[in-house]
């Protein structure tokens, strides 16, 4: 376990970065010695504590509410009074609320708040979780406060930190939630009303979150135990609830600020009741077959039940929104009435198929290209609830969840394969958005951010190239100046035609399937051999194995290698878990 928590790849030397770590890149996620740190070092003053619990309920506490936040509210005044006044799995718990409040932040927000860089915020304030965490001994003491600190800890390593290892600590989690047996409803049990929702925060928190992170690491599978059966949260406030009092709780039927959670859970819910083992192979790589064959039938039939399942799921998370959603409520029900098109309009878009789309016959000639054209809606689409974000305070979530792997293969495509058509141009306009909400994209220190802004020029110049030979007038987009003058320009003599920039020659990527073993049988080379390849993680495409002998807008031989990509798509839940038999 040890060897998979410091995930640590040996990095080739690149011609464009250093090697200077994030601050969780390259060190354990929490098995270093911190127990010798002294936690004053790393204390925020009190005018930041303050400020910092601010940001959390304003931020985090709507999208999570793993806190009951009118009890913790003394022991934060009393910690902004003396930190060491409060016990060790408190002061675990209030680091990890620094520490998701500062991932939220922008680089601007955190020197005005903090008078510090984010980053140097964020490597303080993970060091004190960790040294936390360490004093608690959490692996053998477990109480929900130190538990929780995990959870908030696991959620601000979502895009952060390798996600394989960050997976392996999920399960953590899970196995710690188990053996307090948060894993059974707290009805079943007698406890307090105040015990049984705490309990059920958490452990749905957990549920979701190793769902994600073991999609992304290319698993279907989770880690939950058979036979659980928390329920979803109640639809209450936190001012409802009373430690310690023995009234059995009354659910409300309006607006509460648990809306997004139980929503969100709910799609968890009906995620690990229909088990849809078979969903990335038919939507993104079975729409090969013709209509009216065989196979062509089998995979409609399949679209048609998983669109009958989609309208089954919207017609409960419509109910929900019925009774408990009121969009004056505040920006939490806000942003809670954006969550049903925001998941289902992604599903749907895939369960299209694939000669029904617009882009057929002029773009979309082939499996390859309509998983082109997904990718690109589904930055799209993210891209659009970006923009939604009024008051800016909900932006981070929709942060934590780019995925730069997919990001990086739509980069890769068009510097290989399409230069120019609609889907090209929209590309670009994705690129230059990415880049003005995403400022870690810009730190040309981290070996993969300096690799993607170089083939993003190189990329450009390609497509400067056609449109001009075409006469096709054209504006540059923002962002590739500004790329232009951070990344060296290749010498005049080199071909744009050639190989990595990082890496000479072509990479070989082996392929892997969901038990983790490499396939050997070809290589990615659908996915562009445009980066080092110990600068990302390429297992995260899990076992697509697309292999393109022709090129997008032609009728040349394509193969497809079966397989799965549930590690590009990750966004949509669980499909294909093992659904659990929980009473519900």
């Amino acid at each position: 376990m040890r060897a998979i928590l410091d995930a640590e790849a040996m990095d080739e030397a690149s011609p464009f970065a250093s090697d200077a770590p994030t601050p969780d890149d390259n060190v354990d996620l929490l098995l270093n010695d911190f127990a010798s740190i002294d936690l004053e070092d790393v204390v925020p003053s009190p005018v930041q504590i303050f400020r910092l619990w601010q940001v959390f309920l304003e931020r985090v506490n709507p999208l999570s509410k793993l806190v009951h936040v009118p009890t913790l509210q003394p022991i934060v005044v009393e910690a902004a009074a003396n930190h060491r006044n409060v016990a060790n799995n408190i002061q675990a718990l209030l680091f990890s609320i620094y520490l998701i409040s500062t991932i939220t932040m922008s680089e601007t927000e955190s020197r005005q708040m903090l008078d510090m860089s984010r980053n140097e915020a964020i490597k303080k304030f993970t060091i004190g979780v960790k040294s936390a965490l360490t004093r608690v001994n959490f692996l053998k003491n477990y109480d929900m406060t130190t538990l929780q600190a995990l959870v908030l800890y696991l959620i601000s390593l979502q895009g952060r930190y390798n996600r394989h290892a960050a997976w392996v600590l999920s399960g953590v989690l899970i196995r710690i939630a188990h053996k307090m047996g948060l894993h059974r409803d707290g009805e079943t049990l007698n406890l307090t009303a105040f015990e049984i929702e705490t309990r059920r925060r958490v452990w749905w928190q957990i549920l979701m979150l190793d769902s994600k992170f073991a999609l992304v690491s290319g698993f279907n599978d989770t880690l939950l135990p058979w036979g659980w059966d928390t329920k979803i949260p109640s639809n209450v406030n936190d001012a409802d609830l009373f430690p310690g009092s023995t009234e059995p709780l009354q659910p409300r039927e309006g607006p509460t600020e648990m809306i997004f959670c139980i929503l969100l859970y709910e799609i968890g819910k009906f995620i690990s009741q229909n088990r849809l083992p078979d969903f990335e192979e038919v939507v993104l790589l079975g729409q090969g077959p013709e209509p009216g064959t065989a196979p062509g039938d089998s995979i409609r039939a399949s679209l048609d039940k998983y669109n009958a399942m989609i309208d089954a799921l919207e017609e409960r998370l419509i109910a929900i929104e019925q009774r408990h959603l009121d969009i004056s409520a505040g920006p939490t029900h806000l942003m809670s009435s954006r969550l049903r098109p925001m998941i289902l309009d992604k599903i749907r878009h895939m369960l299209i198929p694939m000669r029904e789309t617009p882009e057929w016959g002029t773009e979309v000639f082939n499996v390859q290209d309509n998983i082109f054209r997904i990718s690109l809606f589904h930055q799209e689409h993210n891209l659009t609830y970006y923009e939604l974000q009024d008051n800016q305070s909900f932006i981070w979530f929709h942060r934590l969840h780019f995925q730069f792997e997919v990001f990086a293969f739509l980069v890769g495509q068009l510097y290989q394969r399409r230069q120019t058509g609609s889907l090209a141009d929209r590309m670009w306009n994705v690129i230059d958005k990415v880049y003005m909400y995403h400022e870690e994209l810009w730190d040309m220190s981290q070996k993969q951010y300096s690799e993607l802004a170089a083939f993003i020029v190189r990329a450009w110049a390609k497509r400067e190239r056609a449109l001009t030979s075409m006469c096709v007038p054209f504006d540059v987009p923002v962002c590739v100046p500004k790329l232009q003058d951070r990344v060296p320009q290749p010498s005049s003599g080199s071909s744009s035609n050639g190989p990595s920039p990082a890496q000479p020659g072509h990479m070989d990527m082996p392929h892997l399937n969901n038990g983790g073993a490499p396939h050997t049988d070809g290589q990615l080379d659908f996915l562009g051999n445009f980066f080092d390849n110990s600068a990302l993680d390429w297992d995260m495409w899990g076992d697509m194995g697309v292999v393109a002998n022709g090129n997008p807008g032609s009728s040349g031989p394509t193969t497809s290698q079966t397989g799965t990509a549930s590690g590009v798509f990750s966004g949509f839940g669980n499909f294909g878990t093992q659904p659990p038999p929980p009473r519900w």
